[in-house]
């Protein structure tokens, strides 16, 4: 066996080993950055962000076959990327009423942003408009549910970030993307879960 086979062998099992989601990556990514942030970042989180990442990136990679294959194990995984910040903003001192309210914010963006991409596939399916529509009204409605809880409870960042999400997801409401579309969906959508996690560090 060459040298360059004996490379490439363990880059295409890596490959497929690691979750390919675009999606996974990106809030993973919003919620450490944003957890450091919120956290003033120093040796002690990012040791910790670093076990967190390396933790949450091992286990997608153990269970993202399996999760792939249900829409429901899609949005509890996703539930659980808002998560991820947690132990980060813990080690930095962070109250727990804080670090429990950006979590929830987060998490409100995270399956809000999920819900819009699950409707993107439900439109081609057959007698899916209809579950189209469920899904882009149902990310709408938690988006801005969130909103005006937290606004009401005085928490504006948090605030923010809700109304972040329930503005995005109303566009995506309006124009109804399909699966040819996902690109520019996951580039807005990756917009929105890092503008959400500045908003929460600011």
């Amino acid at each position: 066996m060459s040298l360059e086979a004996a490379t490439i062998q363990p880059l295409r099992w890596l490959r497929g080993t690691l979750p390919s989601e675009h999606g996974f990556w990106v809030m993973l990514g919003g919620a450490l950055a944003s957890a450091l942030l919120r956290a003033h970042s120093g040796a002690v989180t990012l040791l910790v962000a670093t076990v967190t990442a390396l933790l949450v990136v091992a286990t997608a990679s153990a269970f993202h076959r399996r999760i792939r294959r249900s829409s429901l194990a899609q949005l509890a995984a996703t539930l659980m990327l808002s998560f991820s910040a947690v132990p980060v903003e813990l080690a930095g001192g962070l109250s727990i009423p804080n670090v429990t309210q950006a979590t929830l914010a987060r998490a409100i963006v995270f399956v809000s942003s999920a819900l819009v991409v699950r409707a993107a596939f439900a439109r081609n399916t057959r007698g899916g408009t209809t579950r189209n529509w469920f899904l882009h009204l149902f990310s709408v409605a938690i988006a801005v549910a969130g909103a005006l809880a937290f606004y009401v409870a005085g928490q504006a960042r948090e605030a923010i970030a809700c109304a972040m999400a329930g503005a995005v997801c109303a566009v995506f409401a309006y124009q109804r993307p399909n699966v040819k579309q996902l690109k520019m969906l996951g580039l807005a959508l990756s917009g929105l879960v890092l503008a959400s996690a500045l908003a929460l560090a600011l």
